[in-house]
C-alpha cells in the first residue's frame, strides 16, 4: 500500500482542524447530502422519482401542490467519483500546476472525507479497455486501491467521455448516490441539459471544474495536438481578453444551467486550494438545496 497518498491528503485536512469550516468536513458532514432518516428537514415540490412515502398530503392540500418531506441524511451514503481521463488532462492549468495531480488530490481529498464518514464509495472513469467502475466499499485498502487505479489511468481515455459515463449511470445504476464528478471545461460541455435532467432525478451532484491553461504565454504546447503553440499567437494580449471572456461566458451559462437541476460547481487551478474549494463545494450544494 502507498502510504504517500494517504499521508499528503490527511495533512491537507488537519490543517482545517481549528478552523470554523471545519464542521463542513467533519460534523456537518452529514447535513451536506439528503436521504431518508428520523430528522425533517423541509418540503419541497414532489419531482419524478420520488418515495410516495414522503409526500406531506396535508401540506399538499393546503398549497395546491403535491409536496414532498425532505431529511437530514443519517443513513451511508454512496459517492460515485466520476474522473475525467485522456491526454487533456496531462495539460496544465491557468496556474502553470498539472491537472491531473490536482484531479487526483481532489478525488483523494473527498474520498477520505467519505471514508471517515463512514460511507461507501466506488470510481468510475473511461479508460482505453472500456468503462472501469469499481466497487462501492469503504476502508483505507480500498481508498488506497483507488487511488492508485485514478492514476493509472489518467493519462489514456476510451471513447466513451463524460457525457457517456454520466448517461450510463442514469441508465444502468439504480441506487440513489452522490456523484462527485472531476473534470474540465471540455467535459463540462459534453454534459447536456438532457443528460442532467437523467441524472439527477435521483442522485446529488457535485461537479469540480479543473481550469485550463490558456494559450497566452510563452512555449505554451498543446498536449492534444503535439505541438507549440505558435508565438504571434501566444503572445497576443488582445486574444488572451478574447479567450478569457468567452471562458467567464461559458461558466456563466453552465452555472445557470445547473442551478436549475441543482447541480453545484467550483473551479480550481491550485493544488493549495483544495481544502477550500471542496469545502467551497459541500457549502454551495448545502445552500442550493435548502433554498
Amino acid at each position: 500500500m502507498d502510504y504517500d497518498n494517504l499521508s499528503k491528503i490527511r495533512a491537507q485536512v488537519s490543517l482545517y482542524t481549528n478552523r470554523k469550516t471545519s464542521n463542513v468536513l467533519d460534523g456537518d458532514f452529514t447535513s451536506v447530502f439528503r436521504g431518508r432518516s428520523l430528522d425533517f428537514d423541509d418540503l419541497r415540490e414532489y419531482a419524478y422519482g420520488d418515495n410516495i412515502k414522503d409526500i406531506d398530503w396535508k401540506s399538499s392540500s393546503k398549497t395546491g401542490k403535491t409536496l414532498v418531506r425532505r431529511f437530514i441524511a443519517e443513513k451511508k451514503h454512496n459517492v460515485l467519483f466520476v474522473v475525467d481521463t485522456g491526454e487533456k488532462m496531462l495539460a496544465d492549468t491557468s496556474e502553470y500546476e498539472e491537472k491531473s495531480e490536482i484531479a487526483i488530490d481532489v478525488f483523494g481529498t473527498i474520498a477520505y472525507l467519505v471514508d471517515k464518514h463512514g460511507d461507501d464509495f466506488a470510481l468510475m472513469q473511461d479508460t482505453v479497455g472500456g468503462i472501469d467502475f469499481s466497487y462501492f466499499k469503504s476502508g483505507a485498502a480500498h481508498f488506497e486501491n483507488l487511488m492508485v487505479r485514478c492514476r493509472h489511468n489518467m493519462g489514456s481515455a476510451g471513447k466513451t467521455g463524460m457525457a457517456g459515463l454520466l448517461d450510463y449511470i442514469a441508465e444502468c445504476i439504480r441506487r440513489k448516490m452522490v456523484i462527485v464528478c472531476i473534470t474540465d471545461m471540455a467535459g463540462m460541455q459534453q454534459i447536456t441539459e438532457k443528460i442532467l435532467r437523467k441524472v439527477t432525478v435521483n442522485n446529488d451532484l457535485l461537479i469540480m471544474n479543473i481550469e485550463d491553461a490558456y494559450m497566452y504565454g510563452y512555449d505554451v504546447y498543446d498536449v492534444e495536438r503535439k505541438r507549440y503553440e505558435d508565438e504571434y499567437t501566444a503572445h497576443r494580449e488582445k486574444l488572451y481578453q478574447a479567450e478569457w471572456q468567452e471562458r467567464k461566458s461559458r461558466i456563466e451559462n453552465l452555472e445557470k444551467m445547473y442551478r436549475r437541476y441543482g447541480v453545484s460547481m467550483v473551479s480550481i487551478s491550485r493544488e493549495a486550494d483544495i481544502i477550500d474549494k471542496v469545502v467551497e463545494l459541500f457549502e454551495r450544494h448545502r445552500h442550493e438545496n435548502i433554498s
